[in-house]
């Protein structure tokens, strides 16, 4: 795809490597330019200097005339220069006291005395090079004199070697030095292309690999990995979603699961009510039994009231539609009224109870509804499981430091180490786990989700003789309520 995220990395890429390729030829392009300039003058002045160096090997100019092999040799080189650069020499005598000017003809003439060409002739007399534009009018403000001394060889200066040349000819232009970097650059923008290529691709692929794995997740391919091993912050986001991916398969199959065991516990009940029913209309069973299998559709009827009742509150739960009234309460108070609740079937079982409530006054901080529910459910588990004559049930409230921790212990069969690991599921049923019998199998799950909402966890140990279900609520300061006038506060 033209649009795909490969095309458009790539295009980025390369767009910031021509840019920079650009950036960068136009800065060595200029260097490379104002080298090849200051090259080139030094070429030119190279060219004076060896005027001068024949020069040199005389006495007097007017010997120049008289000595053929020089002459020569100063006339080629003087035409060589001018052929090649379209320079004039011209060669000036100091001797004279005047500026005698012999051009490349070996004309002699009286040269232009103005202050500022005696300025310069001076720095020469005294042994510099000069570099001056317009320095003649004659010639033109176009042109560039530069002047090399000529000395004689006992090193006195005796007179000067100026060359004169156009600007525009001592002037290199961008296009001399561009042949020099079209091949760099070229072979610049090759690898740049290259490399956006390579690395879009090595981007990209992982984002694939990753697309793909999530559209085999929305197929239901929860088996699906993203398999990468391109290290960094993409590699770590395969492993997230890896996670990911292993979370929503057991999600899934704690839902089938689920659904599979709410379909159970719903249709146990109404295929043995629809039974019964079936038979009491039929005339299948008498009306003296009748009463007896009335109770039974009836205790039924609440089994499933219980069991929606259950789902409806893990629901609520789970989804934040419960909202918890977080506020200080009295944690004695509470596992009193509990044990007044359950009095009758402690009595009934025969059953001693072992009450350990730290001093009053001593108050948590939750919400006292939700709460009392997850310790009736401890004590429910408890009495129905114990035997009946010689069974304890301890109820304790103790202060830990900023904490309040409250236990429910009995000396029941206790649960088998092999189920232990599994008593907060939704409907897990054992022989002797503390959520069997005609319950939903929800209680401990709807426990642990309350206590998860107060930010605290079950701690359960259990061994045959000793069972305890604890959990601990931040302590919190006792709040003075005032009573109406005539009002009693009974415990």
């Amino acid at each position: 795809m033209k649009n795909g995220l490969f095309w458009r990395m790539f295009s980025s890429i390369l767009a910031v490597i021509l840019v920079t390729v650009a950036l960068f030829s136009s800065i060595l392009l200029t260097l490379q330019r104002a080298r090849a300039q200051e090259n080139y003058e030094t070429e030119v002045r190279m060219q004076a200097r060896q005027v001068a160096e024949y020069m040199r090997q005389l006495n007097e100019l007017s010997l120049i005339r008289s000595n053929a092999t020089i002459q020569y040799l100063v006339n080629e080189k003087i035409a060589d220069i001018y052929n090649e650069y379209n320079a004039e020499i011209w060669i000036v005598n100091f001797s004279s006291g005047k500026m005698q000017v012999v051009d490349r003809f070996w004309n002699t003439t009286e040269g232009p005395a103005t202050e500022a060409v005696q300025e310069q002739l001076d720095r020469i007399g005294a042994g510099e090079e000069i570099r001056a534009t317009g320095l003649f009018e004659q010639l033109g403000d176009h042109i560039v004199t530069i002047g090399v001394p000529w000395t004689y060889s006992d090193g006195r200066v005796v007179g000067a070697v100026l060359l004169h040349i156009p600007v525009d000819q001592l002037t290199v232009s961008f296009t001399t030095v561009l042949p020099q970097l079209a091949l760099p650059v070229a072979v610049s923008l090759l690898l740049g292309a290259v490399l956006a290529f390579l690395v879009a691709r090595n981007q990209t692929l992982p984002i694939h690999e990753i697309e793909r794995a999530v559209r085999a997740f929305s197929r239901g391919e929860l088996s699906r990995r993203v398999e990468l091993n391109c290290g960094g912050e993409l590699e770590q986001l395969g492993h997230s979603i890896n996670r990911m991916a292993s979370e929503l398969s057991s999600m899934e199959e704690s839902r089938r699961s689920f659904v599979a065991n709410v379909s159970h516990e719903l249709r146990s009940p109404m295929t043995s009510m629809k039974g019964y029913v079936q038979a009491m209309l039929d005339g299948t069973i008498s009306d003296a039994d009748r009463p007896k299998y009335l109770q039974v559709v009836l205790d039924e009827t609440n089994r499933l009231t219980d069991l929606v009742r259950d789902l409806l509150d893990l629901s609520r739960l789970e989804s934040g539609k419960f909202p918890m009234t977080i506020e200080p309460f009295d944690a004695n108070e509470m596992m009193r009224r509990i044990l007044i609740r359950f009095e009758q079937r402690i009595e009934e079982k025969g059953i001693d109870v072992d009450v350990q409530l730290a001093p009053d006054p001593c108050c948590a901080l939750g919400d006292v509804n939700r709460i009392t529910q997850v310790v009736s459910n401890f004590v429910d588990n408890a009495v129905k499981f114990m035997p009946g004559e010689g069974g304890v049930l301890t109820l304790i409230t103790r202060r830990e430091g900023n904490s309040v921790r409250f236990c429910v212990r009995d000396n029941g069969p206790g649960v088998d180490e092999a189920d232990q690991p599994h008593v907060f599921d939704r409907f897990y049923k054992a022989d002797k786990a503390h959520t069997v019998g005609m319950g939903t199998g929800l209680g401990l799950s709807i426990c642990k989700t309350i206590l998860q909402q107060h930010g605290c966890d079950i701690a359960m140990r259990s061994r045959p003789g000793d069972t305890e279900f604890s959990f601990a609520l931040r302590a919190a300061e006792p709040v003075q309520r005032s009573l109406p006038a005539g009002e009693n506060r009974q415990i």
